[in-house]
């Protein structure tokens, strides 16, 4: 009998597939057939894509080039290749309508689960495939807020913390001078852009004790920062001129006495004590230079996201697991606080970096050129830590994410960095 796999971040990986396939199914069946299957936003992808991409994926990696055996349905290989399919057309194309995506996830789940019964599986391919179906997890809660469906309300969530306090993002934490390790040993599991792991150094410098909330933001928007030029880089000035940009994505202002903010699970009011989110690169520098602050390069965020008993990615201790679909009150878990006293680094939004995403000194692609190295130094913005809709298991402090500097839909937040004297 083949050994049992065990994941990267431990537990048996065919079970880990199975909870993380069943979550899957949930969050896609809280959503009717029609709208799974629509182009709800031209830069997002149909949900039911996802769905079969999922699929293909899996398929690809595990049983074909895993096990050496044929693809279940070649003829949809070049149809769900994110690169050979690009956003743009897949509203467009015939595919996979909603109950023959379901039936496509369940043959090649099958298909896993059978090789996996009878050889070894590569567990660092089956944690990649189990990892890939986790973020994609977080892609369909993207457009789900862009959706804004009245229906939806996915059975297993989660109410959120309340506030421990007020907090306004403009405390700051004390980072002294240091060398430390920056990025991922390649012990566990880890993408080729968290390595080669390296000692660097940083200065002192101050960060955020949380993240910018909802009621610092108000004060910026009533002071008339969307209209100071000051404020802003020449790309943010001309993106937030042309699209008209006055306020974050999912705020309503339209009552200035009661402000309304949207939700997956929709509108509610805004909450001075949870962090804005929903605001791009470009917002989130503004907002820093009307501050007298800058954003924490990637370096200086890793630095400051060290904890001497380990990352909190557990729900207990972050707001994380796409169980809550909607962002907590910030410095609500308390106990996953850094050893700089910096709280929610993990978990809760994905906060943005000074830094163009590229890659490591020594980078070496793996195992495909298209994950990462594709993206690099072509204007994207490194965003670190995770958000509510990430998983435990992917929101690690090494884990860069990335968008360009413009973009709103991902479930991004700001955490401010001060300069002191050497």
């Amino acid at each position: 009998m083949p050994s049992t796999p065990t994941s990267a971040g431990g537990g048996d990986l065919r079970g880990l597939l199975r909870s993380t396939r069943q979550r899957t199914l949930e969050l896609t069946a809280a959503v009717n057939d029609e709208d799974l299957e629509r182009q709800i936003d031209t830069i997002m992808s149909p949900l039911v894509w996802d769905m079969a991409h999922i699929a293909a994926y899996e398929d690809l990696w595990l049983v074909h080039r895993g096990a050496g055996q044929p693809l279940l349905r070649p003829d949809l290989a070049a149809l769900y290749d994110a690169f050979e399919t690009p956003r743009a057309v897949r509203g467009e194309i015939a595919q996979l309508n909603a109950a023959e995506a379901r039936d496509y996830l369940a043959e090649v789940r099958e298909r896993s689960l059978d090789v996996a019964a009878q050889q070894t599986i590569d567990s660092e391919i089956t944690e990649m495939v189990l990892r890939h179906e986790l973020q994609h997890r977080e892609t369909i809660c993207q457009t789900l807020a862009l959706a804004q469906l009245p229906s939806f309300d996915p059975g297993f969530r989660e109410t959120t913390p309340a506030a421990p306090g007020e907090h306004s993002g403009l405390e700051f934490a004390r980072i002294e001078s240091n060398e430390f390790t920056l990025g991922a040993s390649g012990d566990d599991f880890a993408y080729d852009n968290e390595m080669p792991r390296r000692q660097v150094g940083v200065g002192q410098f101050e960060l955020g004790r949380t993240a910018v909330t909802n009621a610092s933001w108000l004060e910026f928007v009533a002071e008339g920062g969307y209209r100071e030029r000051q404020w802003w880089s020449d790309d943010g000035w001309a993106w937030a001129t042309t699209e008209a940009i006055e306020a974050p994505l999912y705020w309503d202002l339209r009552d200035r006495e009661q402000p309304v903010e949207l939700t997956s699970c929709g509108p509610r009011a805004l909450d001075p004590n949870r962090p804005v989110a929903h605001i791009s690169f470009h917002e989130a520098e503004a907002f820093a230079r009307a501050r007298d602050a800058r954003l924490p390069t990637e370096v200086e965020w890793e630095a400051a996201a060290q904890w001497q008993g380990g990352a909190p990615t557990e729900r207990d201790a972050a707001n994380v697991g796409q169980v809550c679909f909607d962002t907590s009150p910030v410095g609500a878990y308390t106990e996953g606080a850094a050893d700089c006293g910096a709280l929610d680094l993990i978990g809760n939004l994905w906060e943005w970096t000074a830094s163009e995403f590229d890659g490591y000194p020594g980078f070496s692609a793996h195992p495909y050129p298209e994950y990462s190295q594709v993206f690099f130094r072509k204007g994207y913005r490194v965003l670190r830590g995770g958000s509510w809709a990430t998983d435990g298991r992917v929101a690690s402090p090494t884990f860069r994410n990335w968008d360009l500097p413009q973009r709103r839909q991902i479930f991004s937040g700001v955490r401010l960095a001060r300069d002191l004297a050497q």
